[in-house]
């Protein structure tokens, strides 16, 4: 899946959440001039969609509106805001869809309320809030851009220990993060989680890591990303997970290969296509590229 049809994707899913929230009449109203909600049928506010306004560097999820609770951020609930640095959660969301924060690209920081008993920002980070799984990475945290848009400074993450779980999109299109630490304790990474993280110049994936979904490197194709060794404990690799990872040749993988679950086209490509360079091997065993 190429990066071209990952946007008309998003663009159609964005096209349908909208015509979704305008089929539902009116039920559908806006706070604060920005952000549209509804009202569903257990008496509680969804967040479905948010208009950016350049003066505007802040949103803010409230407790509540009218007296209701706010307890939703849907999928594209605040997404595509150039002007935004910080998100505020307020105590009574629950649940957060994993397609709700993309593409924020200047986004610093996330804040959550104390009060909150689902999700907590560390550092401007969010998590759930028994710290088992990174939720989104504010992308434009530890970065810094010149008026010309030319790179000055890239970042660098250490996700801490404790967490299992690296969430959907995590990091998606977070283009300027440069080194990625991951913690001992990592069991998964969910489908895109790394999506186009074109400055990455490599990962270590830790002993205990079990499943990398679908996508979840794909379009990670920085010139130093040459190499990456898979732990002996993994036990699945989802359909197109390093996707057009052109620039990685050598793959060792510290286990059999019958005890894992590939899927379709798992392996480095180039846009889909095969490289003949790639040399995969499954516990000293060459891994025949089908």
């Amino acid at each position: 899946m190429n990066k071209k049809r990952i946007i008309a994707i998003v663009l159609v899913l964005t096209i349908i959440t909208s015509a979704l929230v305008a089929l539902s009449g009116c039920n559908t109203k806006t706070y604060n001039d920005t952000i549209k909600y509804v009202i569903e049928d257990n008496g509680e506010i969804t967040i479905v969609e948010y208009t950016d306004k350049t003066y505007i560097t802040e949103v803010d999820i409230p407790d509540e509106i009218d007296g209701i609770p706010v307890t939703k951020i849907a999928d594209f609930g605040v997404v595509n805001a150039e002007s935004i640095r910080l998100i505020k959660i307020g105590k009574n969301v629950r649940e957060i869809g994993d397609w709700a924060f993309t593409n924020n690209q200047n986004l610093d920081a996330f804040e959550v309320s104390p009060e909150n008993e689902h999700f907590v920002s560390v550092e401007g980070v969010l998590f759930t809030k028994d710290m088992k799984k990174i939720l989104f990475y504010p992308c434009g945290k530890g970065s810094e851009l010149s008026k010309k848009m030319e790179v000055l400074q890239y970042a660098s993450y250490v996700i801490p220990e404790g967490v299992e779980v690296i969430g959907e999109h995590c990091f998606w299109e977070c283009y300027y993060v440069e080194n990625l630490t991951l913690p001992s304790t990592l069991k998964v990474i969910e489908e895109k989680a790394f999506y186009a993280m074109s400055a990455l110049k490599g990962i270590t994936l830790p002993e205990g890591l079990e499943v990398i979904e679908k996508d979840a490197f794909t379009n990670c194709n920085n010139e130093t990303f040459s190499s990456i060794v898979i732990p002996s404990t993994i036990k699945e690799i989802g359909d197109f997970a390093f996707y057009n990872c052109g620039n990685i040749k050598n793959i060792t993988i510290n286990r059999d290969e019958s005890e894992i679950a590939f899927g379709n086209k798992w392996y480095p490509t180039n846009e889909g296509r095969k490289i003949k360079e790639l040399v995969i091997t499954c516990n000293g065993q060459k891994y025949d590229v089908k």
